[in-house]
């Protein structure tokens, strides 16, 4: 979730040093300002457009304000990045939402070491369309608090990285969500230089809650391998078997499995599929447990004169622990994004979001916008 709001400036939430390889999109020709060393980039999006069921509820027009700032000092290996976000729907103003972001990274390297600190918090609101959400008629308001320290250690060919979270969630309205997760893994990382490397992680955590019976110790143990051809495509994959071990009642043991491909079959397209299977979603907002399958496609078109496209596809189902219920998520989008200049973008977006459920209605929606940003 941090990953995907937060820019790639801020050590710790975007591409740390990891064999799964990512890449960032930015905007061409965008320098930001410089103090020094200091980059500073503020930056302002306004959009408009139209929701046809938030939440399941009546439709409305949508007006929404991001005003952004971003500094970064890459010698020192500082980032820090703040947002807010106001979304007001005029024709039902129950599902306005006001949103902000804060977090700060540093990461500090060694001859044979990078440690990196990190820290964030989110004020948001979550919706109907997602996971064990479905009986959210307007959006439920939550702030996120999280902490991270990751430690990579480089002999030879071999790299060893614990890592270790906390995260808080709060909900204003919904106590029984209330909970902490505590985080801790070692990955191995063998790289030769060859096409081929090698990883193998073990993950321990600890999930506590207002909510007794969904507290529980999680485990897993994977393996896998990298298979890299430069400026072509990245194969990564991790297999293994994860444990949920609850306060309250039976544990669940089952396989799991972690996998991505990035193909660039030429200089204007990019193509990545993501694959996973977990009994413990780590990026989940709900305190309920679920055993859940994703699967996510991603299409990037780019360098067509300043224009952008973006096409991704993404479902997710999930079987609940302690409940017979099942639910499948299913979400579509499209975006095309012109770089009028080097500060100044114009994004058109349209977004389809589908729920389906064994015991809980039914509802989808269609989402258009029309994005202005500057950022220098």
């Amino acid at each position: 979730m941090l990953e995907e709001l937060l820019p790639s400036a801020v050590p710790g939430y975007a591409a740390a040093p990891s064999w799964l390889a990512a890449r960032r999109e930015t905007a061409p020709g965008a320098t930001a300002w410089q103090l020094g060393g200091l980059s500073l980039a503020p930056g302002i999006a306004a959009r408009s457009g139209y929701n046809s069921a938030p939440n399941g509820s009546a439709g409305s027009s949508v007006l929404g304000i991001t005003p952004s700032l971003l500094l970064a000092d890459p010698v020192a290996g500082f980032g820090a990045y703040a947002e807010a976000d106001e979304s007001a729907y005029p024709q039902n103003s129950a599902q306005n939402v006001t949103s902000a972001a804060l977090a700060v990274g540093e990461r500090v390297q060694f001859p044979r070491e990078t440690l990196t600190l990190s820290g964030a918090f989110v004020k948001s609101a979550e919706t109907g369309f997602a996971l064990n959400s479905s009986a959210i008629a307007t959006p439920a308001s939550f702030t996120f608090k999280d902490i991270r320290a990751r430690d990579d250690i480089t002999s030879g060919c071999l790299t060893i990285s614990p890592l270790f979270s906390a995260s808080f969630y709060d909900f204003s309205h919904l106590a029984a969500q209330n909970r902490q997760d505590l985080r801790a893994s070692l990955r191995l990382h063998y790289d030769s230089g060859a096409a081929l490397s090698y990883v193998a992680e073990l993950r321990g955590g600890r999930s506590a809650g207002a909510d007794v019976i969904q507290n529980a110790n999680n485990y897993a143990a994977l393996a896998g391998l990298q298979d890299k051809a430069e400026g072509l495509w990245t194969i990564s994959a991790l297999a293994g078997g994860a444990w949920r071990a609850p306060r309250v009642g039976r544990g669940l043991a089952a396989p799991v499995l972690e996998a991505r491909l990035d193909w660039l079959p030429d200089q204007l397209d990019e193509l990545r599929l993501n694959l996973a299977r977990e009994i413990d979603d780590p990026d989940r907002l709900s305190a309920v447990p679920y055993a859940l399958t994703e699967a996510k496609f991603t299409f990037v078109r780019s360098g067509l004169q300043n224009v952008a496209l973006k096409a991704m596809a993404d479902a997710s189902n999930a079987v609940y622990l302690h409940t017979p219920l099942r639910e499948t998520i299913f979400t579509t989008s499209a975006e095309v994004k012109w770089q009028m200049s080097p500060a100044l973008a114009l994004t058109g977006r349209y977004a389809f979001n589908d729920r389906q459920s064994n015991q809980l209605g039914a509802a989808n929606e269609h989402v258009l916008t029309l994005e202005l940003s500057w950022t220098p």
